[in-house]
């Protein structure tokens, strides 16, 4: 970032590359809307060269890009609710790693990543982006700390909070 700061266009082509997709799958997972989640992470680029003078090297780069993007997610979260849109109920299912299952191995790994991607969605906001930046983009407490705005104990509860929730709404039985 600091070649960045100093003018190299290369440098942020590089940041763009390296950072798009888990950028992308953080927000996928805050808005409901993946080519929303797309444009938002498109406005967190933006807005990183936009600020690219006054970038101050205190944190990891990661955090302030998450950070960037976490009051995103939150502001547009905030916009569509004021419009009474609702998220959509049918989450993104990721293809299994498994190349060769069969129909109902299949069918079952993708039950159960919708329920997966259904609990994490009715997931409290500050719950829900705790719990991916730790699983997903591997930040430490402190860094989600600065990402949230929060102290490390309260991170942690998040985190703690977040998976007891996931796994008691993975336990409900089916309706």
């Amino acid at each position: 970032m600091l070649q960045v700061r100093g003018g190299d266009r290369r440098a942020f082509e590089a940041l763009f590359r390296r950072y798009t997709p888990p950028l992308v799958n953080f927000l996928a997972r805050m808005v409901p809307e993946r080519a929303r989640a797309e444009e938002l992470a498109q406005e967190v680029f933006l807005r990183i060269y936009q600020a690219r003078d006054r970038y101050e090297p205190r944190a990891r780069f990661s955090t302030w890009l998450f950070s960037i993007a976490h009051n995103l997610a939150l502001n547009e979260l905030s916009r569509s609710y004021r419009k009474r849109e609702r998220p959509l109920e049918d989450p993104v299912v990721e293809r299994m790693q498994d190349p060769q299952p069969g129909a109902e191995q299949r069918l079952e790994g993708k039950r159960a990543a919708r329920a997966i991607e259904a609990a994490l969605a009715r997931l409290p906001e500050r719950q829900r982006a705790a719990l991916l930046l730790r699983v997903e983009q591997g930040l430490g407490y402190a860094e989600i700390a600065d990402v949230l705005d929060a102290s490390s104990a309260s991170v942690k509860s998040l985190i703690h909070r977040a998976r007891e929730s996931l796994l008691a709404r993975l336990d409900e039985p089916e309706s």
